[in-house]
């Protein structure tokens, strides 16, 4: 039998619905989660607990399954990658992770701003904090510990969009927020979030609790977590942001931190579909059934990890093209020189065309003394391939034909 929706059979099977429903929570593939939820009808909460559960269905099991080879082509793409450009291209899906982010939550930023966030976590003392928590975060999401108790969440808010949010919005609870909240599309409420404090508080505990069940398949139980987080919807404002984040985190872990950072830039590409899987969840006539939630989440989670193995192999047969280039004999008495060409080369394919680099930039990514990069760099600039653009602290940047020339020959 085809799996489908409680809410379409429910007018299939008159009377048997309740005996489907059934079945689905006591099925050999079925999982209970523990984790309650009130219905959601008609922009309105209803009065209907249900306990959410899934069941590993063919389709879902396929899922998982592509997620993980998927985690494991991207892990081997990397591997191929020059030591030196593996951390520039990390900062490049943060970067558009990061705006993707912003654009699902409405927050206005550019990728130029996220950049210069980016690049300020290496100062003592940032003089722009905008956005820097939330580069910060991102930078680090393989080593954000696992929530152990309810206060983890509220510091994540507090290292990630606390600066960003608006006044109207600042947290009036002891840990998170008192009043009423809720999300509209527009022209229906969708969602509203659980309603005192005492409420979320007791919510995350169960998610605490549920987020160390090893009884649940670890994929599906992150998914699961982020489905929860959001219901419970803990803040004013920022929920989307942390609540991504938060299952970044995990999958970064169980995955690796590439397959882990494009959720968000999955879901901007496809926001109506995730928005309608996490709400069809709560209507009554579902039952909490999340099975079609977590094929639609794993389909994203895959379709972003597609997009990174296309950017890779891409890269990397730019990468045969630059490394045949540097094997051609003007370069035989000119080593230096052609490594330090390309290191901005192989950046600007990586991380970003036009990327620019400094002299010490260079000395630290080459290893080699201020003398030999100076040197090295002068013939470059003498010959037309780079160009400087700054004297103090000296930068350096291709010149515009150089990388075309290059990756055409």
């Amino acid at each position: 039998m085809k799996y489908e929706k409680l809410s379409k059979l429910y007018y299939k099977l008159d009377s048997s619905y309740k005996d489907e429903v059934e079945k689905r929570k006591c099925g050999y593939g079925s999982y209970l989660t523990s984790l309650k939820i009130l219905g959601f009808k008609k922009g309105n909460v209803t009065d209907d607990l249900f306990e959410l559960f899934y069941v590993n269905t063919h389709d879902l099991m396929m899922l998982h399954s592509e997620v993980l080879l998927n985690s494991a082509k991207v892990s081997s793409l990397i591997s191929q990658l020059p030591p030196f450009v593996v951390d520039s291209y990390f900062k490049k899906l943060i970067v558009n992770e990061a705006q993707s982010s912003n654009e699902i939550e409405g927050v206005r930023s550019t990728k130029k701003e996220l950049k210069e966030a980016l690049s300020e976590l290496e100062k003592a003392s940032p003089k722009n904090k905008r956005f820097v928590g939330l580069m910060k975060t991102y930078s680090y999401i393989d080593r954000i510990k696992p929530f152990d108790n309810v206060e983890d969440f509220r510091k994540l808010y507090d290292e990630l969009v606390s600066d960003e949010i608006e006044s109207d919005d600042t947290l009036d609870g002891e840990l998170f927020r008192k009043g009423y909240v809720e999300i509209n599309n527009g022209n229906v409420t969708t969602h509203i979030g659980l309603s005192s404090e005492e409420k979320i508080v007791e919510a995350l505990g169960s998610l605490v609790h549920y987020l160390s069940d090893i009884s649940h398949p670890e994929l599906y139980r992150y998914m699961v977590a982020h489905y929860y987080y959001e219901y419970i919807h803990p803040f004013y404002d920022g929920n989307g942001r942390t609540g991504r984040l938060i299952v970044g985190s995990y999958l970064s872990r169980y995955l690796e931190k590439y397959s882990a950072i494009t959720f968000s830039y999955a879901v901007n590409k496809d926001k109506s579909k995730y928005y309608k899987s996490l709400e069809e969840i709560a209507f009554p006539l579902n039952r909490g059934d999340m099975t079609f939630y977590l094929i639609s989440v794993l389909e994203l989670l895959s379709d972003g990890q597609a997009g990174v193995i296309e950017d890779l192999e891409l890269s990397l047969i730019k990468l045969e093209r630059i490394e045949a280039y540097f094997k051609k004999d003007i370069w035989k008495d000119h080593n230096n020189e052609s490594i330090m060409l390309n290191l901005m080369v192989s950046l600007s394919v990586f991380f970003k065309e036009g990327a620019t680099l400094s002299l010490q930039d260079l000395m630290e990514i080459s290893n080699k003394s201020r003398h030999i990069v100076n040197k090295a760099m002068d013939y470059l600039v003498d010959e037309g391939y780079v160009e400087v653009i700054r004297k103090k602290p000296k930068t350096y940047r291709l010149c515009d034909e150089c990388l075309e020339t290059i990756l055409g020959s």
